[in-house]
């Protein structure tokens, strides 16, 4: 199910369905207590959606996205001004950041639309239905399966304290946006090599958004798997997954979680997609 190439750079790697445990008794409490899934098949990006894919979205359909749901201060590699959304020189391949759920959800209703897919999201009412069966955020079970399955290596995570190869790609070295020499920054999506299931950058470079709202798991009755877990049904906060540049690299592990309100706009948030198969 790879992306077009005119609409993205990133390809969709395959998932088979299966249970999983998610959640650990090693990390904080928001992780416990670990138990298990049972996961449809589905199809998770190999990469965030970088700077220049967000781009193309923004040029080929202005009006599917509010500037309000991007935040285009410094030191972002998007700007906005009077003629719209400019890329900034230099920035095409790194994560887009300083974008919001909802921001990050019209991205995943374009791609629906230039499939020929039923967009999941809803921009207005702010709900969403992933039985629609278009591109949309992954699920936090999903993404944790998926993380767990390529058993990133720690050296490739670019954390607050990454080494020396990954620090020399960072975007202030580049003067890519307005990050500065010498500060904690993001990398390119593909700046690491994929892990064994074919995916760049699950942990640390910058959070990524899940499908979730945030809240404390439940295990189903009797101690079965849930099936496609979502989360709660109402609220605020959403799950973003696998640390960021400015988290040291124990913070960065395929079980642990945050929580981030839904209209948050940082530099250490991006995302990647996925589509139910």
């Amino acid at each position: 199910m790879p992306i077009q190439q005119q609409a993205a750079s990133f390809t969709m790697v395959h998932f088979p369905p299966g249970r999983f445990t998610i959640g650990s008794r090693a990390h904080t409490p928001r992780e416990r207590p670990a138990h298990p899934v049972e996961l449809g098949a589905y199809a998770l990006a190999d990469r965030c959606v970088s700077a220049g894919d967000y781009h193309r979205f923004l040029r080929a359909a202005p009006a599917d996205v509010s500037h309000t749901l991007i935040d285009c201060v410094d030191p972002c590699f998007l700007v906005h001004r009077a003629g719209g959304f400019l890329l900034r020189p230099g920035c095409r391949d790194y994560p887009m950041i300083q974008i919001s759920f909802w921001g990050a959800a019209a991205y995943c209703n374009w791609l629906s639309h230039e499939a020929g897919l039923r967009p999941v999201y809803d921009l207005r009412t702010r709900t969403a239905d992933p039985a629609h069966g278009g591109y949309r955020l992954p699920t936090e079970a999903e993404w944790e399966a998926a993380c767990r399955r390529g058993a990133p290596a720690p050296a490739r995570c670019n954390s607050a304290d990454a080494g020396a190869a990954l620090r020399a790609l960072r975007a202030g070295r580049a003067r890519a946006g307005a990050f500065l020499p010498g500060q904690p920054a993001p990398v390119p999506v593909t700046a690491s090599a994929p892990d064994r299931s074919g995916l760049h950058h699950m942990l640390g470079n910058v959070r990524e958004w899940c499908h979730d709202r945030y809240g404390p798991y439940r295990p189903a009755p009797g101690g079965g798997p849930r099936r496609d877990p979502t989360g709660p049904a109402a609220g605020f906060f959403r799950v973003v997954r696998g640390g960021s540049f400015v988290d040291p690299v124990a913070a960065c592990a395929a079980p642990r979680r945050m929580a981030a309100h839904e209209d948050t706009r940082c530099e250490v948030y991006g995302f990647r997609v996925a589509r139910s198969r």
